[in-house]
């Protein structure tokens, strides 16, 4: 779960729009562990600049699937701003960063969605992050490894749908 550390940019705080449930794929099991890594990984060296407002996880270990959703709190910055702080983010975790979309720069829309696929020689995964100018962040990451890439990135293509 990597690229959910990354989301430690300081670029986070969108509790109030997201959705207030992520409905996991199909045979999917809560994953508390996961959640817990991803909330602990979002406040690197004990960044208290960033909140965790909350932190879920799923995983299809069978088939190696594996989901984690946070919302973060922070300070405020620009959402493409933000968006730039989070693929940095992201390309230091020692991933591939493809296929990325940000929110247009210079517009001064109250939020705007980041997506983008990662990758390295044992996964593949998809990040998608809806981004606030108040710096609020409410992301979802999903990945998959080896066993059953097609079914994962299919579930993980609906399950990060969650963020719009």
């Amino acid at each position: 779960m990597i690229a959910m550390a990354a989301l430690a940019c300081g670029a986070c705080r969108r509790a109030e729009a997201a959705p207030s449930s992520i409905v996991a794929p199909a045979g999917w099991k809560a994953a508390p562990e996961l959640a817990k890594a991803a909330s602990d990984a979002a406040k690197p060296n004990g960044n208290d600049a960033v909140k965790v407002v909350a932190a879920d996880a799923w995983s299809e270990p069978a088939r190696g699937c594996y989901g984690v959703s946070l919302r973060l709190e922070g300070a405020a910055v620009p959402i493409d701003a933000a968006a730039d702080q989070l693929v940095a983010s992201v390309q230091k975790a020692g991933v591939t960063v493809s296929d990325v979309v940000k929110p247009a720069a210079g517009k001064d829309d109250a939020r705007g969605v980041l997506a983008l696929r990662f990758a390295n020689a044992k996964y593949h995964g998809l990040l998608r992050a809806e981004l606030a100018k108040t710096g609020e962040v409410f992301a979802v990451s999903c990945l998959w490894n080896q066993r059953e890439p097609k079914a994962c990135e299919a579930a993980c293509t609906k399950l990060v749908e969650a963020v719009r």
